[in-house]
């Protein structure tokens, strides 16, 4: 039985790839320069939902491959299978891949107008995240979300003090490298998470006092806890 299962999983994921192949080749042709494009270097999942206005761009010292950034393919047993990837990006918005990605099925990224998104090198979300992009969001390499998590530069309204004048731009978050976001957090616009951290499932993070080798964890997070390193 066991057996079966895994041959027919097999089975659906090839033919999943087999349905993406004109996507795969209508988007890199679209969006990337043509050297670049001949090594199909991103790979869309056919039902991934696209709405691209802005720049995609692959600004990376390594040796292109093929499917080395892939979209909407990898699923996780706690997601729902039905739910969209979204990518939707705004005028004059860019997405920078600095490196390998793979943005896990039901994530939803958002880019708006003149805002920018970087992933550096070696990016992953497990599966239905959300990236709401209205300013500038950085992350570093080795960065590892789990689920339903949600990161965020703006609070999306504008809200106006006496004077009339609005008290809550956006503001960007920066993310060092190898930090690893536990199920369900939060993270807010400001935040600076330093290098090799753990977020703590649930975490609402905000601001900038958080400790480089540490758990980040609690509403508000703190750091709590000193670590040496975390296994990716």
């Amino acid at each position: 039985i066991l057996f079966n299962k895994k041959f027919n999983c097999e089975i659906m994921n090839c033919i999943k790839i087999l349905f993406s192949i004109p996507k795969v080749v209508y988007f890199n042709f679209k969006y990337l320069p043509i050297y670049q494009a001949l090594k199909l270097p991103i790979w869309i999942s056919y039902n991934t939902k696209l709405s691209i206005k802005g720049k995609i761009i692959l600004d990376t010292n390594e040796k292109l491959k093929v499917a080395m950034v892939r979209i909407g393919f990898h699923k996780v047993p706690i997601c729902n299978p039905k739910e969209p990837t979204i990518l939707s990006m705004a005028k004059d918005s860019s997405l920078i891949f600095k490196g390998t990605a793979h943005i896990g099925c039901g994530t939803k990224i958002h880019i708006s107008n003149n805002a920018q998104l970087i992933l550096g090198d070696n990016f992953a979300v497990s599966a239905s995240s959300q990236i709401n992009c209205y300013k500038r969001i950085i992350f570093g390499r080795d960065i590892q979300f789990s689920w339903n998590c949600l990161t965020m530069d703006s609070d999306t309204h504008n809200i106006y003090g006496e004077n009339g004048d609005i008290i809550n731009e956006p503001r960007e978050i920066i993310f060092g490298d190898k930090i690893w976001i536990g199920c369900r957090a939060t993270i807010l616009k400001g935040s600076v998470i330093p290098n090799n951290c753990v977020i703590g499932a649930c975490s609402l993070v905000s601001g900038k006092h958080f400790k480089q080798n540490s758990i980040i964890a609690g509403n508000p997070a703190k750091s709590i806890k000193t670590i040496s390193k975390w296994k990716l």
